[in-house]
């Protein structure tokens, strides 16, 4: 028979793409489906639409109130040219290697002990609890340096430079301070002034970054106000009251997500200039909880107060970018034993009460936000607070793992104690919660995607909740699937967006199903994100037509980003499916010469070699590959693809070993490594690591069907038919699957019976 299961089968598909996204809505009313600006604003649509930029002082003859709040607040001081009234920091100091210093003329600069000069300090980067300074490094390649000013006073440990980064980071490290991570110009540029333009210029590698204001002023938010200037009552702003329009407008700065094009304006929606990440692992805990710097928009999205229609002003000052109110007074505006009119469904209480927070009035743990926007700490000193306004789950941290308010205060505590203090006060009866659903798929349960499922359908939940469960279908293939995907393709664009990344997994015939009416979606980040997932199957004449237009129009927008490892890196990808392989191996050369430590670039080279005849000149870039990152298990079981093409079988299976033991979990590598066991002649391995693997996904295909081969071939008949047998029910149709029963029934009563 020709039922045979081998090693090779994996390598003839190349290596692996590698791809890192960049940078993080609810249902109705926060969910922005169309820009709305109102009457008067849409009859002066026209006028608005060639509205330029005339700064904040053209704002402050009229909003002198607005004005006064915004002067000096963290907007106004987001970026300010470096002089001795904005400098804080102690400019005659030296630290960690590098000297600080300060000119008779008045000029700082800032030297490093690997710099053969001083660097010009041109900005300073925000004020409070820390100040960085932004250095020159020429041809407009402006850093913000990382080695920051504690602004906080001296008694709570500031006034010192501090590193951002442990270690020293060596040069063509992005962490390094000449390194990308801390490249003002893409980093940081676009968040912390008005209207910035990059203007990149990838043939000399240069910039020439403009923008219409140097800090964050009152266009960043309203927009450009040329039209408004000249005919207030004609051209009125964007009226940012109606919740879905604010957070649409706080979003890009606001918000974990990666660039799409420049020009964003309040009248834009959020996802035609950006694409957010969701509730992913790394970023944030199963449960939501912020994890990495995340900036808000992810964590209030899945908020039952955005859900309800709560804004960002009802509890913050736009202007004075404060809270609006001090102390618990911010929370018991509408939580109160009268209630609050607009939001009617709060329940009522007294809950700024030592009955509700249970600890002393006025002492520790008495302020709403310790117990229900419980704090992480980023760079080192600042101190940034969940918006997600979640009830304490010690239970949560019992069975998952993640972190809770009650013993992040009480220490000598642990998550059982906190859990059994809850159980004793509230009752045994917690919540329905997503997070035993996102554990089990991040875990890679085979029988996580009903849950996942249902979440994603159910209109009660956050939508960035039902957006990150949608996503998490990704590695999954069934009817849950694709039920999922298609309900999410016809629904608001965030679940649009997400239907688009959970389609990965499915075959390329229900992709082009559900995804193509996508590439004409009106939202950017959906057509786009749909085209990205459409462009392998390019090699298909009739598909390739229809795709080559959206390609055109991605290839467009891509120019802001052409100084990004990872944006060349997709590009790279989509010459590939369209067989354009020189543009391919171009666009990765360019990559690497940006960042000779990116390994995408490395790894999909190989591929590129592989399919141009040249796959031995391939080793050399995954050994390096290999020693930038050992740590990856993808670019081991890159490596041991390659070792299997070159026929070094051992060096294949030592590498299949390393991705396994790196992660465990990761079926692919498991697998990969089961069928290098049996190469090597050691099935007994072999069926032991797919037993292994189908702990984890007791119900895998692939997995029952290489046990069966493989105990087949080793002579054990009754072993191959107990995973026919479990394999028959998940493919009842198979005529082959029955034949392969057939003869190995026979086998086995014929060794039974010599």
């Amino acid at each position: 028979m020709a039922l045979l299961i081998r090693l090779t089968t994996l390598v003839t598909l190349g290596t692996l793409s590698l791809c890192l996204t960049g940078c993080g809505q609810p249902a109705p009313p926060a969910e922005v489906t169309e820009v709305r600006t109102g009457a008067a604003a849409s009859d002066a649509a026209d006028s608005a639409a060639d509205a330029t930029y005339v700064g904040s002082a053209a704002c402050a003859g009229c909003h002198s109130d607005a004005a006064s709040a915004w002067h000096d607040s963290h907007h106004d001081l987001a970026l300010q040219r470096a002089n001795k009234e904005t400098v804080s920091a102690d400019f005659s100091a030296q630290h960690a290697g590098v000297t600080f210093a300060r000119s008779d003329d008045g000029a700082f600069t800032i030297q490093p002990d690997d710099s053969p000069s001083a660097l010009p300090v041109r900005f300073t980067f925000g004020i409070a609890p820390l100040q960085q300074y932004v250095v020159d490094l020429g041809d407009g390649h402006l850093q913000t340096f990382p080695v920051p000013w504690d602004s906080r006073p001296a008694k709570v440990g500031g006034q010192r430079w501090y590193a951002l980064y442990e270690g020293d980071p060596p040069a063509g490290d992005p962490l390094h301070w000449a390194g990308r991570a801390n490249a003002w110009n893409t980093q940081c540029a676009d968040c912390h002034s008005t209207a910035v333009r990059k203007q990149y210029d990838p043939t000399t590698r240069s910039y020439e970054t403009r923008f219409a204001e140097e800090d964050v002023g009152c266009e960043a938010c309203h927009g450009p106000g040329s039209a408004h200037v000249a005919a207030p009552e004609v051209s009125p702003l964007v009226d940012l009251t109606e919740p879905a329009l604010q957070v649409n407008a706080c979003a890009p700065c606001h918000s974990r997500r990666a660039q799409l094009v420049e020009g964003f304006k309040p009248t834009m929606n959020y996802l035609d200039a950006y694409a957010p990440r969701f509730l992913e692992p790394g970023l944030y805990h199963t449960d939501g909880q912020i994890l990495d710097e995340v900036y808000v928009y992810g964590s209030f999205l899945q908020s039952r107060m955005a859900h309800a229609g709560v804004r960002c002003t009802n509890c913050h000052d736009p202007h004075a970018a404060k809270p609006a109110l001090s102390g618990n007074a911010v929370c018991t505006q509408c939580h109160n034993e009268a209630g609050r009119v607009d939001f009617p469904t709060v329940p009522r209480g007294n809950y700024d009460d030592p009955s509700h927070h249970l600890h002393r009035a006025g002492g520790p743990g008495a302020a709403c936000v310790d117990c229900h926007m419980p704090a992480a700490v980023y760079m080192g000193v600042d101190k940034r607070r969940d918006h997600s306004f979640r009830l304490p789950r010690p239970d949560l941290s019992v069975s998952l793992g993640v972190p809770n308010a009650c013993t992040s205060c009480h220490e000598n505590q642990d998550a059982v104690w906190a859990a059994g203090v809850v159980r004793a006060l509230f009752g045994t009866e917690r919540p329905d919660h997503f997070a035993p659903a996102f554990a089990a798929a991040d875990r890679g349960d085979a029988d996580a995607d009903a849950a996942l499922t249902a979440i994603a359908g159910d209109t009660s939940e956050p939508i960035m909740v039902r957006a990150s469960a949608l996503q998490r279908l990704a590695t999954y293939n069934r009817g849950y699937t694709l039920r999922a995907v298609r309900e999410g393709a016809k629904n608001v664009p965030l679940l649009r967006l997400a239907a688009v990344r959970a389609a990965a997994g499915l075959s390329p015939d229900n992709q082009w199903r559900l995804l193509s009416p996508l590439l004409d979606d009106p939202i950017r980040a959906v057509r786009h994100e749909a085209f990205l997932q459409l462009a392998p199957q390019a090699a298909n004449p009739a598909r390739r037509r229809q795709l080559i237009p959206h390609r055109d129009a991605w290839l467009a927008d891509t120019a802001v980003n052409r100084d990004l490892p990872e944006t060349l890196t997709r590009i790279a990808e989509t010459g590939r499916a369209f067989n354009d392989l020189p543009g391919a191996e171009a666009s990765l050369e360019e990559a690497l010469a940006l960042q000779p430590t990116w390994v995408p670039a490395l790894v999909n080279l190989v591929d590129i070699y592989r399919a141009t005849g040249r796959d031995t000149e391939g080793g050399p870039l995954l050994e390096r590959a290999v020693e930038l990152t050992p740590e990856r298990a993808e670019v081991h079981y890159a490596q041991g693809l390659w070792h299997t093409r070159q026929r070094a079988r051992e060096r294949a299976l030592e590498s299949f070993r390393r991705a396994a033991a790196l992660e465990p979990d990761a079926i692919s590598y498991g697998y990969a490594l089961a069928l290098a066991l049996n190469e090597s002649a050691d099935a007994n391995a072999a069926l032991a690591e797919l037993e292994r693997l189908l702990t984890l996904q007791p119900d895998n295909p692939d997995l029952l069907f290489a046990g069966a081969t493989i105990a087949r071939d080793a002579n054990d008949p009754a072993a191959a038919l107990r995973f026919v047998d479990r394999l028959l029910p998940l493919r009842p149709g198979d005529p082959q699957l029955r034949q392969l029963k057939d003869a190995l029934t026979a086998a086995e009563s014929a060794a039974a019976n010599p």
